[in-house]
């Protein structure tokens, strides 16, 4: 065998049985070799390798025998250390977190108006960086790359984000080279991915979906968004765009999107879409808030929980829309599991009892088992987190790959 195979063939086997080690948290050399077919010696080389690197460690099993307890393999959540971004239109959020995704440090930034140029949100973000590490004892050198999150239109492979629906094309926010900036800013290693994305990537490397190669994750915010794991591969499309499903189109004479287009599902399905109804109905008195001119996404939720049945009514029409539109992704991708999350969760059963009601009627006996849905609680740093798993699963990639292939 050619020695370029060769190096082709431990590299896959190093992320094979980096990839058990990580999904089994704690597993021996030898059920290590049953899964991967892998004889023991060339496991127990491999695993070495890991062990010095300091990306495993060795820890024995508690045994309730008189015999010797096995050794397992565990991977060292303190190996290495990762920075994730989130960039909304009100503030920066910032988290370091480990191997194992685990929230070390974490810090937050309002985005002050006037300030929403790239040069200036660079700033912003990299000060960010700079105070969530100093905070807590980091160093630069601790800290072995940086993933952003960003709603919107994103190149990941250009790290170019084309298009930020918080911020404004006139102040510059077109088709900005937005990782170069950063990595020329702070000094990391910068990736770049829409935050649908990267929370995908969080859930099946660490979360609800850990082990499933077959799911869809959709986020409710001010926007609809979408990540899209198949056969294991995150599907990005040709300029990164996939998964843009708040800007599917087919609601006829709706209020214009914040695309350019009218009829998309963002303006009828979001929490954008629903700030905008409660707002006029406050303007037709048919709702009197507390305060007028600050009505917020939580302002409405709450508001609606305490019985206002006008507000209560359009949780139930955005909730059907969704469910439906939900249920047809069922039909394109055939996923095992659907992930919902975000801040719309914070409605609960005023959103989701609609939207699975509209589910189960569009379930079909022709198409089998209907998928398991899961509602994933809304925390604030959920999408900085994701952006840290971004980086892990480039770094894992990388640590499959020895250092002379």
């Amino acid at each position: 065998m050619r020695a370029a195979n060769k190096n082709m063939m431990r590299a896959i086997n190093r992320c094979n049985i980096l990839g058990i080690i990580r999904l089994a948290k704690n597993i021996s050399r030898k059920d290590i070799a049953q899964q991967t077919g892998l004889s023991q010696a060339t496991v127990t080389a491999i695993t070495a390798e890991f062990i010095k690197e300091g990306i495993v460690y060795e820890k024995e099993a508690v045994s309730s025998t008189s015999g010797r307890p096995p050794v397992l393999l565990a991977l060292n959540p303190d190996g290495a250390f990762v920075a994730g971004a989130y960039i909304s239109a009100e503030k920066i959020s910032v988290v370091i977190i480990n191997l194992e995704a685990k929230v070390m440090a974490s810090h937050h930034v309002p985005i002050a108006p006037g300030t929403h140029s790239p040069d200036k949100i660079t700033d912003l973000l990299a000060e960010a960086i700079k105070t969530c590490r100093l905070r807590h004892g980091f160093i630069p050198d601790d800290l072995v790359g940086l993933g952003l999150g960003i709603p919107g239109l994103v190149n990941h492979r250009e790290g170019v984000i084309h298009f930020h629906p918080g911020f404004n094309q006139s102040e510059g926010w077109k088709d900005v080279h937005f990782s170069g900036m950063v990595e020329k800013k702070t000094g990391f290693q910068t990736f770049i991915e829409n935050s649908s994305n990267t929370l995908a990537i969080y859930e099946h490397w660490f979360g609800a979906a850990r082990g499933c190669d077959n799911f869809i994750v959709v986020t409710l915010e001010h926007g609809v968004g979408l990540g899209i794991l198949i056969d294991g591969r995150l599907v990005r499309g040709w300029k990164g765009m996939a998964g843009e499903l708040g800007h599917v189109h087919g609601y006829s004479g709706n209020p214009l999107c914040r695309c350019g287009l009218t009829g998309c599902l963002e303006a009828v399905g979001s929490n954008l879409s629903i700030l905008r109804d409660a707002k006029e109905l406050a303007d037709k008195k048919l709702w009197e808030p507390e305060d007028p001119d600050n009505i917020t996404i939580e302002t409405v939720i709450d508001a609606a929980k305490k019985g206002n049945p006008v507000l209560q009514d359009i949780f139930t029409r955005v909730g059907t829309i969704l469910g439906k539109r939900i249920s047809d992704l069922t039909r394109v991708f055939d996923p095992e599991k659907i992930i919902i999350t975000g801040k719309s969760y914070l409605a609960k059963d005023m959103l989701f009892e609609p939207m699975t009601k509209a589910m189960d009627k569009r379930s079909c006996e022709v198409f089998g088992t209907v998928p398991e849905m899961i509602i994933r609680p809304w925390r604030e740093g959920n999408y900085a987190r994701g952006a840290g798993a971004l980086v892990l699963e480039k770094l894992h990639q990388n640590c499959a790959i020895p250092d002379e292939f």
